[in-house]
């Protein structure tokens, strides 16, 4: 029999003409057995070969093409088929994603439908990971009993899964609110600040004559701008880092901490029914105009599910760039790993237009002697810090500084 399979059908062709030879020249009874049984193996294996596959057609569907990361996935893979010839076995196997095939148990299934007119089964796939992921062609396969014939067909097909970062509750949290911190509305004249005096800072390159405290530059030598109050709105302008060189070093969890911190927060924003826009750094810039339905909240969840650490441009000069894009008042909510003293100098250029709410994820909770002090910088800057190690910590958040965040 292995000497058949390696045969195929053509040897089985070239046997049968040679026992015909045989039988003619021998005519003895046991030579013209051996043509005749040959010759019904080789009607069986052209009839497997011609009606194999005839009327055979396979559908896929999923269980959700829309899920949250961590969630299992079902896809039922269904045969159907048409005629009078049984399949004795047929094999059935889906193209799945690279990252897919060493979870998946049971994408690839022998059947042995007869002359069953249907047959169907389901595979899973395991705690899905956040991303966009394509299923491409069905392949089908058939044979004989010996093994001499194979009929193979290739259906063509496309299904896409979109995998939105897991979304854990907020709670503790809801930005700068005016209700709530008793501060104004912004009023649609230029100024962006209400006539409280807060202090003085130094003079900055492109502040209004109007804003220079002159009492106070004459006595300290050098320019002083007025610091005052903030108008604060209630819109949140979600700034997300997917610079390559603030991943580039780190662990790949940390991305995808960040990835669950920022779908945590646009959810929550969107239950709160808050004004909120959204705006990320990667390859290209991706800027959502601000709103608050759900139209908005998915689009955000789509570009999360793409989202890669691969953008060109340093986070700090992403952030710098706010500086002149922010309208005035509203919640910058930044969420980033990168602290230092570049990102601490662009926030306090930011703060004096909008407050801040940094976010920065610390898978374990430990910090180093460089990110303590970068974290120290922000908040000296006027930035409010949160640190998340895990996604749990946003059940817990509190308002204040770095160790309040930390849950520390």
């Amino acid at each position: 029999m292995r000497v058949l399979k390696v045969l195929g059908l053509s040897g089985v062709g070239l046997i049968w003409g040679a026992l015909f030879v045989f039988a003619r020249v021998q005519g003895a009874f046991f030579a013209w057995f051996l043509f005749y049984f040959w010759t019904l193996l080789v009607v069986y294996e052209g009839l497997v070969w011609s009606f194999g596959l005839r009327g055979v057609e396979t559908s896929r569907s999923l269980s959700a093409s829309r899920l949250s990361a961590g969630q299992p996935l079902e896809i039922t893979l269904s045969l159907t088929r048409r005629g009078w010839w049984p399949l004795l076995w047929v094999r059935v196997r889906d193209d799945l994603p690279e990252r897919w095939r060493f979870q998946t148990l049971g994408a690839e299934r022998v059947l042995q439908p007869m002359w069953s007119t249907e047959a169907s089964f389901v595979y899973q796939v395991d705690a899905v990971q956040r991303g966009v992921y394509a299923l491409g062609d069905t392949t089908v396969e058939t044979g004989d009993v010996f093994g001499l014939v194979h009929r193979t067909a290739c259906i063509r097909r496309f299904d896409e899964v979109m995998v939105y970062p897991q979304i854990v509750p907020v709670r503790g949290w809801a930005g700068y609110h005016p209700e709530e911190q008793g501060l104004r509305q912004p009023t649609r004249r230029r100024a962006e600040e209400s006539t409280n005096v807060l202090g003085v800072r130094s003079y900055v390159p492109g502040d209004r004559l109007s804003r220079i405290h002159w009492p106070a530059s004459a006595r300290r030598g050098e320019l002083q701008a007025k610091e005052f109050e903030l108008h604060v709105t209630s819109e949140l302008l979600f700034l997300i880092d997917a610079a390559e060189t603030s991943f580039a070093s780190r662990p790949a969890s940390l991305f995808e901490l960040e990835m669950t911190v920022a779908a945590s927060l646009l959810k929550h924003a969107f239950d709160l029914r808050r004004q909120f826009a959204f705006t990320m750094h990667a390859r290209g810039v991706v800027s959502l105009p601000a709103g608050r339905d759900q139209a908005l909240l998915f689009r955000c969840m789509e570009e999360l599910a793409l989202a890669r650490p691969d953008g060109q441009t340093g986070f700090q000069e992403t952030l710098l760039h706010m500086v002149n894009e922010v309208v005035p008042g509203t919640t910058l909510v930044v969420l980033s790993p990168e602290v230092n003293r570049e990102t601490a100098a662009a926030v306090h250029a930011v703060r004096h237009r909008s407050p801040v709410e940094w976010f920065m994820p610390v898978p374990g909770g430990q910090l180093t002697d460089g990110q303590r002090e970068g974290v120290e910088m922000l908040e000296r800057a006027g930035a409010r810090v949160y640190l998340i190690p895990s996604p749990e910590s946003l059940n817990a958040l509190q308002r204040g500084g770095m160790h309040r965040a930390a849950g520390g």
